[in-house]
């Protein structure tokens, strides 16, 4: 495994996040124990397409950085760090639970340590 695996990866599982907020609103909201209104639609909607575009970056950065890649791998581990703790904040307030909740904090927090990991010098 490499960083650029790592980046690939992460692309896939916010590609499927995108297309839970943006097609699969309600069924995306309520796996996370979410009361679904039509307010928080239009927020899943908006969520899926920040989540759309977070995918397409982590696709094309490796490519499109060069030799500067453990320095933007370090920079998605910080923002990896940063998801786990909120996550986890919202999971132990009771404000988030579900599958959702649950497989995000486990897959946020792998890609925040792969990154650390592989971007180290």
């Amino acid at each position: 495994m490499n960083l650029n695996t790592i980046f690939k990866a992460q692309s896939i599982v916010l590609l499927i996040n995108a297309i839970g907020g943006l097609f699969l609103t309600t069924t995306f909201l309520e796996a996370a124990n979410f009361t679904v209104t039509s307010d928080m639609i239009t927020l899943g909607q908006f969520m899926g397409t920040t989540f759309l575009i977070l995918a397409i970056w982590s696709w094309r950065l490796p490519d499109v950085v060069g030799e500067s890649i453990k320095s933007v791998g370090m920079l998605f581990a910080i923002g990896g760090l940063l998801w786990t703790i909120i996550i986890g904040y919202h999971i132990a307030i009771g404000a988030a639970a579900g599958l959702t909740a649950y497989a995000n904090i486990i897959l946020t927090a792998i890609f925040a340590l792969g990154f650390y990991f592989y971007s180290r010098s």
